[in-house]
C-alpha cells in the first residue's frame, strides 16, 4: 500500500509514506525527514483515526478525520527527464494553466533532501502564482548517510543548469525568464550555477552558506555540541579536531599519527555530535567526495560573477550557516559584481528552515513576481 502526507504547517507536500499498514484494527505509517523517523500508529474510528505520532524523544496523541476529497491544483503536472553528462536526472514540471509562455524556477536540493518531493511544497507555491517550477530527483549520493556523495558542487551546478537547459527548450516557458531557486547545500550550487550561464534570471539563496564546506563544518558542530550541553572547551576541542582534519587533507601528513588522535577524539563523550570523521579520508575520498574535495570552496567567488537579480534569505537562529558572515560576504560579493538588483533578509528568531517567519513565504513569492512576468525590477 502507497500513500502521501501534506501538512502545510510543515512544509510538506505529497511526501510519500513507507510501511503503510491499513487494517481494520491499525493503521501505521512511517515518514522519514532529514534529522528522524516519524511514526504514526492509529486505530480507525468511524470516520476518524486516533492515535499516537512518535518522533524522535516526542510523542504526542494525533486524531486523523476525514474531511473530504482533496481538490485538485490549480496548475499541471508532466513528469520530465533531462540529462548532465551520462547522469539521467528525472523530474516532475508544475506549469500554471493558460497559453503563453511561464516564468519558470528550477528548485535545487539541499544535502539531506533528494527526492523532489522534497520541495514540492515551494514547487506548489511558485506554479499557484504563475511560475513554472521544476523539482527533480537529485543524483545518486553513493549510499553516503550524510548526503556528501561522490560528486562535486560543480556536478551538482551543472545538473541544476541542465534543468534550465531542458526549460529553455519548451514551447510553453519563457526561455529569459528562468531562475534558479536552492536552499542550504541548494543555496551553494545556485550561484555556481548561475556564474557560469547568462541563461539564468534570477537566483534565490534560502539559507545557503557564504563560507566554506570546512568554514560551516565547524560552526554547525559547535552549535549542535552547545545544543546538547558541551562546554566551551569541549566545543573548542572540538572544531580543533576538525580543523586538524582539513589541515590534513589539505597539505597531507601522517595518516597512522592522524588515526591515533582520530581514535583518541572517539573516546570522547560528545565525539558522536560532530562531522569529525572516524578514519582518516584516504587519497580516493579526498579525490572523490563533495565534503573533501570542496572544504574550501569560496561561494563569494561565485556570488561576485552575478548581476542578475539576486534574493539571499537566511533565518537569525540558523544552527548550520553562519549568518552573519555569510550575509556580509555574500553582500561585498555582490556590490563587486555590480548587481543593482540584490536583497539579503535576514528572519529575527528563525532557523534554518527559516520558521517560523510568517511573512518569508509570500516575501519570497512577491521578490519572484516583480522579476517575471514584466514587473517593474526594483
Amino acid at each position: 500500500m502507497s500513500a502521501v502526507i501534506g501538512a502545510p504547517g510543515e512544509r510538506w507536500l505529497g511526501k510519500p509514506l513507507s510501511r503503510v499498514a491499513w487494517e481494520p484494527a491499525r493503521v501505521h505509517f512511517e515518514l522519514a525527514t532529514p534529522d528522524r523517523t516519524i511514526v504514526f500508529d492509529g486505530k480507525p474510528d468511524g470516520e476518524a483515526i486516533a492515535g499516537t505520532l512518535r518522533g524522535g524523544t516526542v510523542s504526542t496523541a494525533l486524531t486523523l478525520r476525514r474531511v473530504g476529497p482533496v481538490p485538485a491544483p490549480p496548475y499541471l503536472e508532466t513528469d520530465v527527464s533531462f540529462r548532465n553528462g551520462d547522469v539521467a536526472l528525472p523530474g516532475s514540471l508544475l506549469l500554471p494553466p493558460g497559453p503563453g509562455r511561464h516564468p519558470a524556477v528550477v528548485l535545487i536540493h539541499g544535502s539531506s533532501t533528494p527526492s523532489r518531493n522534497d520541495f514540492r511544497f515551494y514547487g506548489d507555491l511558485f506554479a499557484r502564482r504563475g511560475i513554472a517550477a521544476l523539482i527533480y530527483d537529485k543524483r545518486d549520493a553513493g549510499g553516503d548517510p550524510r548526503g556528501s556523495g561522490r560528486y562535486s558542487l560543480r556536478d551538482l551546478a551543472g545538473d541544476a543548469l541542465a534543468a534550465v537547459e531542458l526549460l529553455k527548450g519548451r514551447e510553453d516557458i519563457d526561455p529569459r525568464e528562468i531562475g534558479l531557486w536552492g536552499h542550504s547545500q541548494g543555496g551553494w550550487v545556485a550561484p555556481i550555477a548561475a556564474a557560469a550561464s547568462r541563461d539564468v534570471a534570477f537566483v534565490i539563496s534560502f539559507s545557503g552558506p557564504g563560507v566554506s564546506f570546512a568554514e560551516v563544518g565547524r560552526y554547525a558542530d559547535a552549535t549542535r555540541l552547545r545544543a546538547h550541553g558541551a562546554t566551551e572547551a569541549e566545543i573548542v576541542e572540538a572544531t580543533a579536531a576538525l580543523a586538524r582534519v582539513d589541515d590534513f587533507v589539505r597539505r597531507g601528513g601522517e595518516a597512522r599519527e592522524l588515526q591515533t588522535f582520530l581514535d583518541d577524539t572517539w573516546r570522547r563523550p560528545w565525539a558522536a555530535w560532530t562531522t569529525v570523521p572516524r578514519r582518516v579520508p584516504t587519497a580516493e575520498q579526498i579525490r572523490d567526495e563533495l565534503r573533501w574535495r570542496d572544504n574550501d570552496l569560496d561561494p563569494a567567488l561565485f556570488w561576485e560573477k552575478i548581476t542578475a537579480p539576486a534574493l539571499v534569505m537566511f533565518g537569525e537562529l540558523d544552527d548550520v550557516v553562519p549568518v552573519a558572515a555569510s550575509a556580509e560576504r555574500i553582500a561585498a560579493a555582490l556590490k563587486r559584481a555590480g548587481n543593482g538588483d540584490a536583497t539579503i533578509r535576514i528572519f529575527p528568531k528563525a532557523g534554518h528552515t527559516i520558521q517560523p517567519a510568517p511573512d518569508f513565504l509570500d516575501s519570497m513569492l512577491d521578490w519572484t513576481e516583480r522579476r517575471v512576468k514584466g514587473g517593474p525590477r526594483s
